[in-house]
């Protein structure tokens, strides 16, 4: 029970202690309230003030922040002002530095000066100040000045490397034998034309200063490079053309080379976008003087085709052969247009095609001012020599002639016009497979020369003797011609080189063969009456051979001898004056006047003019002064006979 009623004791203690912490509690909350409500009362105090505070500071505030912002603005006008007063002053001191002399020394400095100077030009220009025009424009003056300045240096430089070349050069087939230029000059070049295309003024302008001067330099050093092979190629030939002589092939090539040459160097120099601007301006006019040397040619050649024909050709083929190259050249060059070189090679074809139809209008006009002398010794007509000498050069270029033939037309080489669309002949073939035009030309041109040939050769109407040997020596020259200049007799008979023994065809038989045979015939009725006075009878008496004459008889032996004196003497004067320069024809004229003639006198003046001395027979005796009868020997005949047609 103790227990017990001590824990009642302790509870109760407790609790008494409980309530009056409590109680406690209680009046710190009543006094906390109190508090709390003062803090509120005093805070809505605070509240009420400020609210009353800021209606008071913003006003102040904004104002502030607006003079803050001024003074910055101001600030930075200020520091603005600064700059631009300072480009006053660096504009001229630029100016000064851009001013001065340019040398190869001074580049790099010179170039800074250039990079402030378009730096303050782009800084000004922003600006929109009417006292700053005044700057912008001594700014732009100086940037002129520099690139003036450097368009000289450029100038200069590529002046002192672009000598012209020596002909062995020109001309080497190896584009590495041109001397390149030194690689420090390479690059101030590659350094000024670089700076000079940033200069850029004008950015919708074509860069003029440099380019134009780059182009004008190059454009000389090629023309005083070619300046021999242009001036050789304009000199007109002397004597007779030789095949692949003509200085305007390796003008051609060497042109080519420079060319190509050039593509390389203004690639290396230059800005890629300048490239086909700069490469154009530095040929054309080279290639421009190459073209007009090669219409030059081709107006000379129209004028002497007959000795110049191979020249056309010559060029021709080389054209064709470099058209590939002019190509590329004038691809580098982007050149819209047809090329020079295809309008230059065109020219050259109807140029060629030209002279066909010339030549052979020359060759039929009886009227042509060039061939109206004739040849008082008979001999072969300059119509007849040029005419086949021309000939023989279009063999020598047989693939060329035909190509050529074939723009023509077969048989449109007889019309007034080249290419002219009715052919007399349709496209053939000869016996061997090839093109027959050749062929119908030649015939067509042999013909009119026969026909030619004979209407001159009544020129000699009063000597019929001469108007034979005209057409024999021009007859056999043609054939002698034609048989002798390889290839030229299997072009005419329609056969090739692999068929052997072809017999001449009628054409050609016709044409000369024949004539001539009938002309030697003709002429040997010249000696007719010479060997006429020669024949003589056997006189019979008594049934033997009478032995001596009577006076008849001799009367008729004196006449044979007087006659056949005056018609040799007669022979002898005026044909010794005649010529036949050719050796195998003079032969085959005098061959039966040898044969027939100087036996028949041999026999004849045995008989009656020896007077049997020596052991010889005696012949018959016709007169006692034989001296006045007998003027010449059997070998002063023989002689004198020999002699004929040597014009000498």
């Amino acid at each position: 029970m103790a227990i017990a009623s001590e824990g009642i004791r302790e509870n109760k203690t407790f609790l008494d202690e409980e309530v009056a912490e409590l109680s406690g509690l209680t009046a710190s909350l009543d006094k906390t309230n109190t508090v709390s409500t003062k803090m509120v009362d005093i805070l809505n105090s605070f509240d009420t003030r400020l609210a009353s505070l800021e209606t008071s500071v913003m006003p102040i505030h904004k104002s502030t922040q607006s003079l803050t912002r001024l003074a910055g603005n101001m600030n930075q006008t200020v520091a603005a002002l600064e700059a631009i007063l300072s480009y006053f002053d660096l504009a001229a001191q630029e100016e000064a530095i851009v001013a001065r002399p340019l040398a190869e020394r001074d580049l790099q400095s010179y170039l800074q000066s250039i990079a402030r100077i378009r730096e303050y030009l782009r800084a000004m220009s922003s600006i929109k100040l009417k006292a700053g025009e005044r700057v912008v424009q001594q700014l732009k003056r100086s940037l002129k000045l520099a690139a003036g300045q450097l368009d000289d240096l450029f100038k200069r430089l590529l002046t002192q490397n672009s000598q012209p070349l020596d002909l062995k050069t020109v001309t080497s087939t190896d584009r590495k034998d041109i001397p390149a230029l030194p690689s420090g000059v390479i690059q101030t070049l590659v350094t000024v034309a670089k700076s000079l295309a940033d200069i850029d003024l004008d950015p919708h302008a074509t860069p003029t200063g440099y380019l134009k001067s780059y182009c004008e330099i190059r454009a000389n050093c090629m023309i005083k490079s070619l300046a021999p092979l242009y001036q050789s190629s304009m000199v007109e030939l002397k004597g007779i053309y030789d095949k692949g002589s003509s200085p305007f092939i390796p003008y051609t090539s060497s042109l080519l080379k420079l060319c190509r040459n050039e593509a390389d160097l203004a690639d290396t120099l230059l800005d890629p976008k300048l490239l086909s601007l700069a490469f154009m301006g530095s040929i054309m006019p080279p290639i421009e003087q190459w073209v007009e040397a090669g219409r030059t040619i081709t107006r000379r050649v129209r004028k002497t085709y007959t000795s110049e024909v191979g020249v056309l050709f010559d060029i021709i083929e080389s054209l064709e052969g470099n058209m590939n190259t002019f190509e590329s050249v004038f691809g580098l060059a982007r050149r819209q247009k047809e090329n020079d070189a295809a309008e230059l090679l065109k020219t050259f074809k109807a140029a060629a095609m030209r002279t066909f139809i010339d030549f052979l209008a020359d060759v039929r006009s009886q009227n042509n001012s060039k061939y109206q002398a004739m040849p008082l010794d008979g001999t072969v007509h300059q119509l007849t020599s040029d005419t086949l000498n021309y000939m023989k050069r279009l063999m020598n270029y047989q693939s060329m002639v035909e190509s050529i033939l074939n723009l023509i037309g077969d048989g449109n080489w007889n019309n007034s016009d080249a290419g002219a669309p009715q052919n007399r002949r349709p496209h053939a073939a000869g016996r061997s497979g090839r093109s027959a035009v050749l062929q119908h030309y030649f015939a067509d041109v042999l013909e009119a020369l026969v026909q030619n040939i004979d209407a001159k050769s009544k020129f000699y109407k009063k000597s019929q003797s001469l108007t034979q040997l005209f057409l024999l020596n021009n007859y056999f020259y043609i054939s002698k011609s034609v048989r002798t200049t390889p290839g030229m007799l299997d072009v005419i008979n329609g056969t090739g080189p692999e068929v052997a023994n072809t017999p001449a065809n009628n054409l050609t038989s016709a044409i000369y063969e024949r004539p001539l045979k009938q002309n030697v015939d003709l002429y040997q009725d010249n000696w007719k009456q010479c060997v006429e006075h020669l024949m003589d009878v056997t006189y019979v008496q008594d049934g033997g051979v009478q032995q001596v004459l009577n006076s008849n008889q001799r009367q008729m032996v004196k006449d044979k001898f007087k006659n056949f004196n005056h018609d040799f003497d007669e022979l002898w004067k005026t044909q010794k004056q005649y010529s036949i320069p050719d050796v195998d024809l003079r032969a085959m004229v005098l061959k039966d006047v040898h044969q027939v003639l100087i036996p028949m006198y041999d026999k004849f003046l045995t008989k009656y003019a020896s007077s049997g001395g020596g052991g010889g027979a005696a012949t018959m005796e016709f007169t006692k002064n034989l001296q006045k009868y007998i003027r010449y020997d059997v070998s002063m005949v023989k002689d004198m006979v020999s002699q004929f047609f040597t014009n000498t």
